[in-house]
Formats: structure tokens, sequence, C-alpha cells
């Protein structure tokens, strides 16, 4: 179908001798960027297309941004990738028999429309381009002599118009246009070009395609554009359409440089090539890599209101992890990831542990520090730091109870602080699990500041990549800050993730421990919450945060806020993991009603598939 004499990866020549090359154009992210930062694109964007002199074809398929140059073209932002096999992107297929009708055409199983814009819309909001069907966008800049000629006579024409008894505001309004955009090209400050726009419409079946062709010709309607549908010489114009084969130009309409750049879709939904799938607020997917090498640190922040979901979401980095290999533990509050252990095969942490199973004296020190009610000043903590290095130099293997007894001799009273707790200690030394999951609630207030040191140091000693629930405990550790902080700072270094989750990031803030947490995050999940500005949410922060709204039962919405990125993302649950990840009470009573009845004979794992299957696809359980 194509009159093209060869096409080599991205280069395509056409019969009659034009040679040209096919992109992918790979925009920036602009959904978090300033007002201001946004504007610069767009400008610089403007700029990029009035430095070209060669003929252009833009393609918008699928919701990617496709390029096929006749000459030159440069991006300030965004890039352009090299695209093998242009002509199968174009028919969305490698081939196919395509037959021609009246004013349709048909592509495989595909009918397919093709209409040019008549009348462009007066207004194009920036981005809304990425809102349309599927277009290809031909234009090629009008000399500047043949402009100004061009402009100069659309002035003329409209200027008589002023002198009607009755005012006639679309000639005013068009008068006062081209003398803009006669001052803009006259300065450099803007350019014309020649542009034809052409929408693809495809559908299964020739009725569903005349109803789109129907709604699509209204949308235009509503902007004060016309469409026409393609009839004659339908055959001609789509073969122009295909990459490597110049444009006609016989639909083209003059249109400035400003106006165009908007035409342009110049937006992708992006953070990562690859990682846990996730959704733009425009559907589009969105991978979230929590190791990418490029991140300072591996660290996350959770914060929001009560029922934003925030747990569903950290279960959700969990199972991710784990599914890639990732190591993992959790130290749980609520029993908001019990089911999560369960699904996964977590081990739950022992009620007895035996603090001696690491001997490092930094973790030591600390963990006694944890369980000491006063706080010590620097002079003892080095004393007991000294004397822990030396306990353990000449009894490397002693047990817990006697290393108490060996602090005693320089810090009487000392072991007292662990009387009430000291039947959770073991000499037992236990394996190391791949995923660990401990329940907060089985310990008493004496023993949980401990038991976090403990974990810590647990976790420090699994092997590759490691990820670390912290629900909601940082009121506990302020003794412990500086080691906090330590290791929130090294946590990169030993391939570890740690992901703290808290109620409130202003209150979270106005800790000591808060704020070194918040600085060693450099990915913060924000649901919804009321925030003020401050250093660590910026005005426009701010202002996408105030925008999110999550859908109960639906989705949860969050901004996604890093060093490098701001993003409304939205995660969306399967059947499964909603069953999972799901703390509401009414959830949580219907699974327990099946697992007494009928679940208990399978393992937890494959009842809570069939609950799933029952209750979601069969429409069982009341």
């Amino acid at each position: 179908m194509a009159p093209l004499f060869r096409v080599e990866g991205h280069e395509l020549q056409a019969l009659t001798g034009e040679v040209s090359h096919f992109y992918e154009i790979i925009p920036p992210d602009l959904e978090g960027v300033s007002f201001e930062d946004f504007e610069k694109v767009m400008r610089d964007l403007e700029g990029d297309l009035n430095q070209t002199d060669s003929i252009f074809k833009l393609y918008f398929l699928g919701g990617r941004i496709y390029l096929n140059a006749f000459g030159e073209f440069g991006l300030t932002h965004g890039g352009l990738e090299p695209q093998k096999d242009p002509v199968g992107t174009f028919l969305g297929r490698d081939e196919a028999t395509i037959q021609f009708y009246e004013n349709y055409l048909t592509q495989g199983n595909e009918f397919i429309r093709l209409m040019s814009i008549k009348d462009f819309p007066e207004k194009m909001p920036p981005l809304e381009a990425r809102t349309l069907s599927d277009f290809i966008l031909c234009f090629k800049k009008v000399p500047k002599l043949t402009a100004k000629n061009r402009i100069n006579m659309k002035r003329k024409l409209h200027f008589s118009a002023l002198f009607k008894g009755m005012r006639d505001l679309e000639s005013e309004n068009a008068f006062n246009q081209a003398e803009s955009i006669l001052d803009q090209v006259t300065t450099d400050g803007a350019g014309l070009f020649g542009v034809e726009c052409y929408l693809i419409l495809r559908a299964p079946t020739k009725v569903q395609l005349d109803k789109l062709t129907d709604e699509t010709i209204a949308l235009y309607k509503g902007k004060d554009a016309s469409l026409r549908v393609e009839e004659r010489g339908l055959s001609y114009l789509y073969q122009s359409l295909v990459p490597g084969v110049l444009p006609t130009f016989k639909r083209s309409s003059d249109i400035p440089s400003d106006y165009l750049s908007y035409w342009v879709p110049f937006q992708r939904d992006f953070i990562h090539v690859e990682g846990l799938k996730l959704a733009s607020r425009a559907g589009n997917n969105v991978f979230l890599d929590l190791f990418h090498p490029t991140a300072l640190n591996f660290n996350v922040l959770i914060t929001g209101s009560s029922g934003q979901g925030k747990s569903m979401m950290a279960n959700r980095l969990l199972q991710h992890q784990l599914q890639v290999g990732a190591k993992g533990m959790v130290l749980d509050l609520g029993n908001s990831f019990s089911k999560s252990a369960l699904y996964h095969g977590g081990v739950v942490l022992s009620e007895r542990f035996n603090p001696m199973q690491f001997k490092c004296p930094r973790y030591l020190k600390e963990f006694i520090l944890a369980g000491v009610d006063e706080k010590m000043g620097k002079k003892a903590e080095g004393k007991l730091f000294e004397e822990i290095k030396m306990i353990l130099e000449i009894s490397p293997d002693i047990s817990f109870n006697d290393f108490l007894d060996a602090l005693e001799k320089s810090f009487a009273g000392i072991s007292f602080y662990f009387s009430e707790i000291r039947e959770f200690f073991t000499d037992t030394y236990e394996p190391l699990h791949d995923f660990t999951y401990c329940d907060f609630s089985l310990y008493p207030e004496a023993m949980k500041a401990p038991l976090i040191i403990y974990l810590i140091e647990y976790f420090k000693n699994l092997e590759g990549q490691k990820i670390f629930i912290f629900d909601e405990c940082w009121h506990l550790l302020e003794k412990n800050a500086g080691y906090i902080a330590e290791n929130f700072r090294t946590f990169r270094k030993k391939n570890a993730s740690a992901v703290a989750i808290s109620q409130n990031l202003d209150d979270f803030s106005e800790t000591q421990l808060g704020r070194v947490i918040i600085q060693n995050t450099f990915t913060k999940l924000l649901f919804r919450q009321n925030l003020r500005e401050s250093e660590f949410l910026d005005s426009t922060s701010k202002a996408l945060l105030d925008s999110i709204q999550s859908k109960k039962g639906d989705y949860s919405e969050f901004l996604y806020l890093s060093e490098v990125c701001k993003k409304p993302l939205r995660y969306k649950p399967t059947s499964l993991e909603y069953e999972i990840f799901t703390s509401d009470p009414t959830d949580a009573k219907q699974l327990q009603k099946y697992m007494d009845e009928k679940g208990r004979f399978l393992s937890f794992k494959k009842a809570i598939e069939n609950f799933t299957t029952i209750k979601h696809v069969l429409g069982g359980v009341a």
C-alpha cells in the first residue's frame, strides 16, 4: 500500500526520493511541575518548532508520540528515540489487508474512519491533545516573508469589518489576533506554520464506528471547531499519512507556533522504566522502583489520615518486593499486615528472642539504652559502649542474663530495668528468615523499644535486597534517635529500604527523630491529610496534595514526592489484593466467618483465594 522505496530501521525513503527518519518522542512528565516551569517548557517547545525549516508529521497513537522528520529536529526537553518498524507502528500491526469504501476503510478486523480538522478550535488548553483520539499532525514552517504577507492579508480582510454598523466581534478578534501574530513574526518571537490534522477513529464494527464519529463531531463542535469526514480521495489521503510519505497539505491551515506547540501532547506519565505498577490520573501505567540506582536512599515515608489507604499501599510495596526476591520484615502495630504474612509464608517472630544473637557493641549499647527509662549523658554512654566491648572480648558467647550481671559492676542497678521483661529473653540462636513478621501487640510496653532495636539489627544481617515496614511506633525511639538516623542514612549501603508509616507529616516533622527520617527518605507517599506549607512541602506540592481524592472500594490516590519528581498516583488493588490488605471491619468479619466454616480445612493462601473468588466473581458471602 505505502509508496515507499525502502525502509531500513528508522530511516525511510519514498518512491519520490525523499529521505526521512522516524522517532518516538519521549516527553518529560509535567504533571507535578510548577506553573512557571510548565510555561518555560512550552515556550522552549515553541522555540524548538521555530528552529525547523522542513516538513514533519507528528503521530499520536495509543497515547504515544512519534515524529516522522524530513529534516533536522531537536528538543530542549525530553528526547527522540529512533523507532524501528515505522509502518507497523502506524498501522498497529506488521501486516494488514486494507479495503477502502465510500467514507471508511477496514484494516484486518478494524473499521477505520479518517477525519480532517476543517476549522481548528479557537483555543487549545495545554496538554488537552492527550485526551483526544489518535491523530496525525502534518506541519511545515511558512517562510518569514510569506508569513508576513499572509497575516497582513488576513488583517486587511478583517479591518473593514470594524466599520460595520453592528459590531462584528468575530472579525474584531481576528483582526487583533492577526495584529499580534504579525508583530511576533516580525520580531522573530513566533512563527507561522501550515498545518493539517487528521483524526483516526477505530472501532470493531461499522455501527460502533458511526457512533464514535457522531460523538467526535459533537465533541469538536463543542470546541467551536468543525471536522470533515474524508470520502473522495480517501485512499490517496490515507497513503499520504504513512511514515516516509510526504503529506499533501490539501487540508492545511495557517497556525501560529504557540498554538501549534499546544497541539503536541508533550507529556508522559513516568517515574521509572520498571518496578511496582501503579496508575496515573489519566489511567496510564506508571512504574515505581524503590531500589532505582539514582535514588539517594531507598527509604520510604508514607503519611496520611486514617482510612486513606496508606496501609494498603505499604502492603503492596511489601508484596512487590517479596515477589521480586527481596527479603522482608514487618513491625505491625494493628494487624494491618497479618494477612500478608500468612499469605506469603512469613515467619512470626517468637515472643522470646535472644538479644545476644548479634555481637555488635553499638547495637547492644542501643538495646540497653532503649530499655532504660532515664537518658544517659554522652560520657555515660561512652563508658557503656566500652564496657560492652570488653565483655564481648572476654566472653563472646555470654548469655543475656550474664551480660546484664557483668554490666552491673560498672552500672549498678541497670539490670533492674529489664527485670519484668526477662521472661521474653532466651539464649537460643534462631536462624534468620526471609520474611519475618512481628505482632507488636504481643509485647509489654517496656519491651517495645528494645525489640525495635533488635529487629533493626536482625534486618541489617539479612543478605541481599530487603525491606522493613515500620508501622507507627516512632514515639518509642526518642532515646535512640541518633542510632535510628544513622541506620536510615546507611541502609542504602546494605541494599535495604525502610518504610516508615505515620499519620501526619506536620506532626512527624515536629520531633527530632521525625525530621531526621523525613530528611532521609528519598520517596514520600502522601495520602490525603491537612498540611501546611513547610520546608518539607512547597506550594506546588501542597496544591497537588490538596487535589488528592481516593475512591473507596476502587482506588487510593496519593502524591508521590521525591527529590526529582512530584506526581499524583493511584493504586487500584486486585480483588485478591484487596482481601489480603483490607482492614475494614466488615471485610474482616466476612472473611472470619468463611474461615470458621470452610476455610479452616485449607491453607490460608488457598482459603483466601477461594473466598475472593466466591465474593468477587460468584457474588457470594453475605
